[in-house]
C-alpha cells in the first residue's frame, strides 16, 4: 500500500510540473479561421463582435447559438439585423424558408462568407468565384457608394484570398464593393421590405485586420450599410448549439489541458496493465476430462485373469444377458422353460436350436460350482453370436 501512495504521489507531481511548463511557455500564434467570437487569435472575431455596441448606438447586441428557423420561429420577431461571418454560409432548405420570411417582413441580412449555398445562390441569383492573389497587398477593396467612392481602395494581403461575385441576369440589387478587377465583392439584395447584404471577404471582418491600422476601416464601413437597429451575431455555424459545451470540449479547446488530460489517462492505463500484473493471483491450468471407461475395463478384466475365477466371470455375463432379455424383449427370465425359448426366439430372430442350446447352457453352468476356461470361452462365443444375430 505504501508503494502505491508514491506512485501517486510521483504521478501527481508529474502531472502538476507539466501543467506548469506547458501553462508558462510562450504560444504559438494559432491561424485557424474560425470566425468565432471568442476567440482572441488573428482569424476571431472577438474585437469585431465588441465594437457592435459602437457601431449600432444604444442597440442590443444578441448572440444565436440556433439554427436560423430555430431562432426566428417567432412571427412577430422585431426588426434587426442578422449578422453572420463565417468561412461559408451553409444552411439547409427549412433555414432557408425562416430567413427569406425574416427578411420581406423589413429585416436586414447581412453575410460574409467565402462560400454560399445554393440554395441561397439560386434565390437570389448569383455565384461565386476564388482566387488568390500571389503578391503581398496586391488585394484592393473599394466600395462603391457615392459617399465612400472617394476613398482610396483598401489595401489587403494577397493570404486573405480575392473571392467574388459573379451576377446573373435575373440579378436585382447593386454593387456596394469590388475589388482592383472591378469585380464585386460586396452586393445588395432586396427581398420583400428588407434586404440581404452580401459579402465574399470574411477575412475582413477578423481580429489581424480589424486592428490593422490600414485595413480596420473596411469592416465598420461595411457594417454602416446597416441600419442602426439591434442586432442579431450568429455563432451558431462556428460554435453549434450552447448546450454543447462540456467539460470535456473546455479541456480539448487548450493545448496544454488536451496534453495534460491525455498524460494522466495514459499514467493510469499503464498503472492499471503493471499493477494488475503483478498482483494477480495465478490462475491454474484445468486438463480436459478424459475418458477412462476403457482403462476400467482393462483393469476389472486384468483383476479377474490374475484370479483365474472364472465363476464370477461367467455369472457377470449370464446375468447382464438375463436383464438384455427383460429390457428389449419384456420377457421375465425367473422361469426358463419351452415356451420362454420359443418366444425369445421369434422375438430375437436367432435359430431356435442356437437359443435352446445358450439357455441350456446358461442353466447348466449355473447349476455347477465351477467353471473352467474352456466352458466360460464356449459361453461368450455363444452369447456374442445371439447379440449380432439379433441386432443388439
Amino acid at each position: 500500500m505504501k508503494s502505491y501512495r508514491i506512485y501517486a504521489v510521483l504521478l501527481g507531481l508529474l502531472f502538476t510540473i507539466f501543467i506548469l511548463i506547458e501553462y508558462y511557455r510562450p504560444q504559438p500564434i494559432d491561424w485557424n479561421q474560425t470566425f468565432s467570437n471568442k476567440d482572441k487569435i488573428p482569424y476571431g472575431t472577438y474585437v469585431l463582435f465588441n465594437l457592435l455596441p459602437d457601431l449600432f448606438k444604444n442597440q442590443p447586441v444578441k448572440i444565436s447559438r440556433l439554427p436560423v428557423a430555430s431562432q426566428l420561429e417567432s412571427n412577430n420577431y422585431p426588426v434587426s439585423n442578422y449578422v453572420f461571418v463565417n468561412t461559408a454560409f451553409e444552411i439547409d432548405s427549412l433555414d432557408l424558408r425562416a430567413l427569406l420570411a425574416y427578411v420581406k417582413n423589413g429585416n436586414q441580412v447581412f453575410i460574409s462568407a467565402r462560400e454560399y449555398t445554393a440554395l441561397l445562390e439560386d434565390t437570389l441569383h448569383f455565384t461565386t468565384h476564388q482566387s488568390f492573389a500571389q503578391k503581398p497587398d496586391s488585394v484592393q477593396l473599394s466600395f462603391t457608394h457615392p459617399t465612400l467612392q472617394k476613398a482610396k481602395p483598401l489595401n489587403f494581403a494577397g493570404a486573405i484570398g480575392n473571392t467574388y461575385f459573379e451576377l446573373k441576369k435575373k440579378f436585382k440589387g447593386l454593387t456596394l464593393g469590388k475589388n482592383s478587377a472591378d469585380k464585386p465583392n460586396f452586393i445588395w439584395v432586396p427581398y420583400g421590405q428588407g434586404a440581404f447584404l452580401l459579402n465574399s471577404i470574411p477575412q475582413a471582418f477578423c481580429n489581424y485586420h480589424v486592428l490593422s491600422v490600414r485595413q480596420n476601416k473596411y469592416a465598420t464601413l461595411a457594417l454602416s450599410h446597416l441600419p442602426v437597429q439591434p442586432v442579431l451575431w450568429d455563432e451558431y455555424q462556428k460554435q453549434g448549439r450552447a448546450e454543447d459545451d462540456s467539460v470535456f470540449r473546455v479541456l480539448l479547446a487548450h493545448e496544454a489541458l488536451k496534453y495534460a488530460y491525455y498524460l494522466t489517462l495514459f499514467g493510469l492505463l499503464l498503472f492499471v496493465v503493471f499493477e494488475g500484473k503483478r498482483t494477480q493471483r495465478i490462475i491454474p491450468i484445468l486438463e480436459k476430462p478424459r475418458n477412462t471407461t476403457l482403462e476400467f475395463v482393462q483393469v476389472v478384466g486384468n483383476l479377474y485373469f490374475n484370479y483365474k475365477n472364472h465363476r464370477i466371470i461367467a455369472d457377470k455375463k449370464i446375468n447382464y444377458f438375463l436383464e438384455y432379455l427383460r429390457r428389449h424383449y419384456q420377457e421375465p427370465t425367473n422361469d426358463i422353460n419351452q415356451e420362454f425359448v420359443a418366444k425369445i426366439a421369434a422375438k430375437s430372430g436367432v435359430p431356435l436350436p442356437e437359443v435352446t442350446s445358450l439357455l441350456e447352457d446358461i442353466n447348466g453352468l449355473t447349476a455347477t460350482s465351477k467353471i473352467t476356461e474352456q466352458q466360460l470361452w464356449h459361453l461368450n462365443n455363444q452369447l456374442e453370436n445371439f447379440y449380432r444375430q439379433a441386432g443388439g
